[in-house]
């Protein structure tokens, strides 16, 4: 992780950037380190992989774990997407490739989003794997995605390149790879003095559905 300012910079990885069990303990980790610090800040999510940003669930570790630990790593890869959600920070991501299944919703659970305009694609195939999504994660497309965009994202599973996703709402702007981390700074810089417990709070009235599963 690094500091631009007032911001936070995580990189979540330089290679297929699956949502491993050790992703997610060294995220929860990183924003523990967020959360911890004093003062003004703010965090921007980015990838230093031109071609993933996140690859989502680590499919091939489930095919061969035992049936225990699999639902507990799925748990806690919720309760992270949960967590980024309701933090007390202004945030961003900075969607530099693909952005697939539970990748999709680590972008979605970003208070903004930036996304590289030429490649890449954000997308949930669930529809497609024949799987459907429980409560935790359909909570999270319902409160992030317009009504009237939900049912492409999720029942057809299209596929949003940047520009798609940018006119769906789903990121905020679709730019060119070179700029697309510090775009993404941009847009929280000025927000950083809004972080904290009131952030927070307005956060998780927002966020009703999500509020009432971390609470459970």
């Amino acid at each position: 992780m690094s500091r631009t300012g007032d911001v936070f910079v995580i990189d979540v990885g330089d290679d297929e950037n699956m949502t491993s069990v050790a992703w997610v303990a060294a995220m929860n980790e990183l924003l523990d380190e967020v959360e911890a610090a004093e003062g003004p800040k703010a965090l921007v999510t980015t990838s230093s992989a031109p071609k993933h940003f996140s690859n989502g669930l680590d499919t091939p570790w489930m095919a061969t774990a035992e049936s225990g630990d699999v639902v507990a790593y799925v748990d806690s890869c919720f309760r992270l997407v949960h967590r980024i959600m309701l933090l007390g920070v202004p945030t961003a991501a900075a969607v530099t490739g693909h952005a697939f299944g539970l990748g999709a919703f680590v972008v979605l659970a970003h208070d903004q989003a930036v996304m590289r305009e030429d490649r890449g694609f954000w997308n949930l195939p669930e529809v497609h794997l024949a799987m459907n999504f429980p409560p935790g994660l359909m909570n999270v497309a319902r409160s992030r995605i317009a009504a009237s965009e939900l049912a492409r994202a999720v029942v057809v599973g299209h596929r949003y390149t940047g520009p798609d996703a940018a006119a769906a709402g789903i990121v905020d702007e679709a730019l060119p790879l070179d700029g697309l981390t510090d775009a993404a700074i941009a847009r929280v810089a000025p927000l950083a003095g809004t972080a904290g417990d009131n952030l927070a709070t307005i956060k998780r009235q927002l966020y009703p559905l999500i509020t009432e599963l971390v609470d459970g």
